[in-house]
């Protein structure tokens, strides 16, 4: 028994100098740590603090950020809407050109088609006269030629 008293009493003593060994130790390099250790712990706590309104304020960006998605997804929806109604109405124009020029051509080719009859009929009625006056003169020569 006095052998585990004598082994308690070493391993006492051994902790008792190793704890003031770390004491001394902590005054003479304590100034540097301990005054980084509030630092340390005050930077802690004031970031901590300050956690809620960094979360308050990405609450509020991540709002605004949805509100602003919000807008540019109706805004897109808007434009795809114009954009429809933009590409019926060019689709009308583009009917309304080919129907305009459809006319315009058939318009043509009746101007065309009467130009050509009207030189046909004046060239009839010339042709007319010109032949009866080739007959009247052919057969004045015809009926001179008889008489003599």
């Amino acid at each position: 028994m006095k052998k585990n008293q004598k082994l308690y009493h070493r391993s006492s003593f051994r902790q008792i100098s190793m704890l003031v060994i770390m004491i001394f130790g902590l005054f003479l390099t304590g100034s540097f740590a301990h005054a980084n250790y509030f630092d340390d712990f005050y930077n802690g706590v004031e970031k901590f603090s300050d956690l809620p309104g960094q979360v308050n304020q990405l609450k509020q960006n991540y709002q605004e950020t949805l509100d602003e998605l919000e807008r540019t997804k109706q805004s897109a929806k808007a434009f795809e809407e114009q954009n429809a109604q933009l590409v019926e109405q060019n689709r009308q124009l583009a009917e309304t050109v080919d129907q305009l020029k459809e006319v315009n051509e058939l318009k043509d080719a009746k101007t065309h088609k009467f130009k050509i009859m009207l030189i046909t009929v004046i060239l009839l009625v010339v042709g007319y006269f010109v032949i009866i006056r080739v007959i009247r003169f052919a057969m004045r020569q015809s009926n001179r030629r008889n008489r003599l």
